[in-house]
């Protein structure tokens, strides 16, 4: 019975994660703004690094940056380094992402840590 609720606990998991790391709305979640009109405004590149960089260590915190986030931002401060500025633009962005998504991964696993052990029946 134990390792049945634990591999439905798993496969809702992983269904769920796929589901928000798959899903686009359309908008930008932190500005509610139509995704094209994010494209027409300017982007300060600065804020953006500092705000990519601010939630992978957020993640990192909580104990859940991904494994490809770290060399995911090496890739952006090279391309920016480099003056490709919309490519650098494209990483932070994604490095962003990645790191909100393990943010909330890490207040989903707190939250339902209880189903993780095993119930003996």
């Amino acid at each position: 019975m134990a390792k049945t609720k634990y591999t439905t606990f798993m496969a809702l998991f992983a269904a769920a994660t796929l589901m928000a790391g798959c899903s686009d709305s359309g908008t930008d979640t932190m500005t509610d703004k139509p995704a094209s009109a994010q494209h027409d405004e300017a982007v300060d590149i600065d804020t953006l690094i500092k705000n990519a960089e601010a939630a992978r260590a957020e993640a990192d915190k909580l104990g859940f940056e991904w494994s490809v986030t770290a060399p995911l931002l090496e890739e952006a401060h090279a391309a920016a380094k480099a003056g490709n500025h919309e490519q650098a633009i494209a990483l932070f962005q994604e490095v962003k992402h990645q790191s909100m998504l393990a943010i909330e991964q890490a207040h989903y696993a707190d939250k339902h840590w209880q189903l993780l052990i095993p119930v003996n029946d």
